[in-house]
């Protein structure tokens, strides 16, 4: 299987994008380089979603998945189209799958899928009946599943920081049996050997004389068969809940220890909380400006500017009205020339030398005026008291502000919040949907898987038992049997004996291949034990399986006190070893290639492990796991294709520039 080509439309920080992914044999290397943040893991999850669906749960779920700048301005719709080849009994098939999601008129999510193999067209969607739904997306499965099983694309599409949890306990041996029995092309053997005895059971039953015996017989076989579908049920289901326990362990530690995943969301949440009212409050303080700034336009704006453009004049008024009050601060003051003419008056008046009723303030301001007079005194402004005279002095003096200037700063800060303010909201939400599980439900969840994992473990062995016991009673008919010779019946035995020879022989020779290649692998690989590895070797049941690194010296190199960067190398070339001993040719995609790895084992990796790796191999990375100056000049001459991803932070979307971080691919 070798992709060609993914297009995205609206998933996640992906807008737009079209991106040819084709390879040639002698440069096998897709390399997509970007940011962290810049859309190398959505990129990574549009290829598996492509391939098997996304499940979209709600209304919510599809926002959360669509592209914050495509909300809007286009058809809600989330697009995600694979074209990839693949061989079928040797011939090439070109495929094109397509899914579209999109929301109904009721709000839910709806899915419809369409495959062009070679011109065939499958299609199927959530809108037609069941029974024809059904046939199609059966048929759409099985294609994908020809090319690469969804149970095994976690093994060769994966996050290599994440590679090291493949041994955590009983993980590891999950991919082994995955591995063996369905990549490899185990598992039909042992499916033949089962089909062999049901048809010796079902022979045996005819050969029996009395009835009786044929009912028993036939009894037996049953109660064996029903027991060994139940124990291949409780097998399937311990395996499920081992990978459940396996994947929540760590927050189910945090969750003993205490309620710290639940403080630390609690602190998120008021976090955003504040930066939403804050946001509001925001939004709403520069309405209130804007609303103040309009009402105050004449007053803030004409005023200011109709006072600037006569300041001249108002200038001269002020200089004149001062000048006069210098002026008439040199003579006698009004008060004085009251007082001096009202004792005149009086001297006057009591030696009746002038008439009663005489105005003294009309006295008054002829001696005023007299005496402006003579000092040559002209007031052109005498209309203006000096009240007025105060008013265009403070107009003067007053220091008008443009509030435009501040409004607009204001609003692209506002602008700016909104802008993530429904981002803020759906994160919030989705923090408390969470919170309302608590700490409470991850404990109850594990230890319940727990108690139910046990019972599972008890039942087994129980189910074993009693398979067991059946299988001696049914063993008593087939002596009775043998002894009556019956050419069909004896070449029935012979068959189950032939698959069961057949599965252990094939068993054998993986094995041993798996534990050649592997030591050849880990010794050039594998920095902190380089040519040190004399053995590897894998147990004979899978069923407790187990693996073993046996240092030259003799002794034992347990797995679990390898560091993290060793044990990122190990899981990766038993991944590489499988893929190349099984049945299905996959590419591999590898999120975060360097992971922890040390500058010796960046080398290996780059001259010995990613050049032949697969006939396709997908890298994504940043500049720290894939050096410019050092790892891509190891690496270019394999490389068919180099991208690089940025994101534009204004349109809410990634985008695709040719080369790895500006360096062009030579010819």
């Amino acid at each position: 299987m070798i992709i060609k080509n993914i297009k995205i439309k609206n998933y996640k920080t992906y807008l737009s994008l079209d991106l040819d992914l084709s390879i040639s044999p002698n440069r096998p290397i897709v390399l997509i380089g970007g940011m962290n943040g810049g859309g190398k893991t959505t990129l990574f999850e549009a290829i598996c979603g492509a391939l098997y669906g996304l499940k979209i749960r709600n209304k919510e779920h599809f926002v959360e998945l669509f592209n914050n700048g495509a909300m809007g301005h286009t058809d809600p719709e989330i697009v995600l189209e694979l074209t990839f080849v693949g061989m079928v009994l040797g011939q090439e098939q070109k495929y094109i799958l397509r899914r579209i999601y999109k929301l109904n008129p009721s709000e839910m999510p709806v899915e419809s899928v369409s495959l062009n193999m070679n011109g065939n067209q499958f299609v199927f969607g959530t809108a037609m009946t069941f029974a024809q739904r059904a046939q199609a997306e059966q048929q759409v499965n099985k294609i994908i599943k020809a090319n690469l099983p969804q149970e095994l694309s976690k093994y060769f599409l994966f996050d290599a920081m994440q590679s090291s949890d493949l041994l955590k306990e009983n993980v590891f041996a999950q991919i082994i049996r995955d591995n063996i029995e369905n990549v490899m092309g185990f598992n039909k053997y042992i499916q033949l050997e089962r089909a062999s005895e049901r048809l010796q059971q079902e022979w045996a039953a005819k050969r029996l004389a009395a009835q009786k015996e044929a009912d028993e017989y036939n009894n037996l076989c049953k109660q064996k068969s029903d027991l060994e579908l139940e124990l291949n049920q409780n097998t399937i289901e311990q395996d499920r809940l081992y990978k459940f326990m396996v994947n929540i362990k760590d927050e189910y530690e945090i969750a003993k220890d205490g309620a710290k995943a639940i403080a630390d969301n609690r602190v998120k949440i008021e976090d955003l909380k504040s930066k939403i009212e804050d946001t509001k409050r925001a939004a709403a303080n520069y309405n209130e400006q804007l609303k103040s700034v309009v009402d105050a336009l004449e007053l803030n704006v004409f005023i200011p500017k109709m006072i600037s453009n006569i300041s001249l004049e108002l200038n001269d008024v002020i200089r004149s009205k001062e000048e006069i009050q210098r002026k008439i601060g040199e003579q006698l003051s009004l008060e004085q020339l009251q007082d001096i003419t009202n004792q005149i008056l009086k001297y006057l008046k009591k030696n009746l030398l002038c008439v009663e009723g005489i105005d003294d303030e009309k006295i008054v301001a002829y001696l005023r005026k007299q005496q402006m007079a003579q000092e040559g005194i002209l007031d052109k402004y005498s209309y203006l008291d000096g009240t007025e005279v105060d008013a265009i002095k403070a107009a003067l003096s007053s220091h008008s502000v443009n509030t435009f200037i501040q409004l607009d700063t204001l609003r692209h800060d506002v602008d700016t919040r909104v802008s993530t303010l429904k981002e803020q909201e759906m994160q919030k939400d989705s923090l408390e949907r969470m919170q309302r599980g608590g700490n409470a439900t991850i404990i109850k969840d594990y230890e319940d898987s727990e108690a139910k994992l046990n019972n599972l473990k008890d039942s087994s062995t129980d189910i074993r038992g009693r398979i067991s016991r059946l299988e001696k009673q049914i063993h008593q008919y087939d002596i009775q049997l043998q002894q009556e010779p019956d050419v069909k019946y004896d070449t029935l035995v012979e068959l189950k004996k032939f698959f069961d020879d057949v599965a252990n022989s094939l068993l054998l020779r993986k094995k041993r291949k798996i534990e050649e290649d592997m030591k050849e692998q880990l010794n050039k690989l594998l920095i902190s034990y380089k040519n040190c590895i004399s053995k590897v070797e894998l147990s004979d049941q899978l069923e407790n399986f187990s693996i073993k690194l046996y240092h030259k010296s003799g002794n034992i190199i347990s797995l679990n006190q390898l560091n993290a960067a060793s044990k990122q190398i190990f899981i990766q070339v038993l991944l590489k070893v499988l893929r190349n001993l099984g049945d299905y040719n996959p590419p591999v995609m590898i999120d975060t290639v360097m992971g922890v790895l040390d500058e010796e084992s960046r080398d290996v990796l780059m001259e010995e492990y990613f050049p032949d790796l697969a006939e396709q191999t997908i890298l994504l990375c940043t500049t720290s796991e894939i050096r410019k100056d050092k790892d891509y000049i190891k690496l270019e001459p394999f490389v068919a294709k180099s991208y690089t991803l940025t994101r534009d932070v204004e349109q809410q979307c990634t985008n695709v520039e040719s080369g790895y971080f500006g360096i062009q691919l030579s010819e």
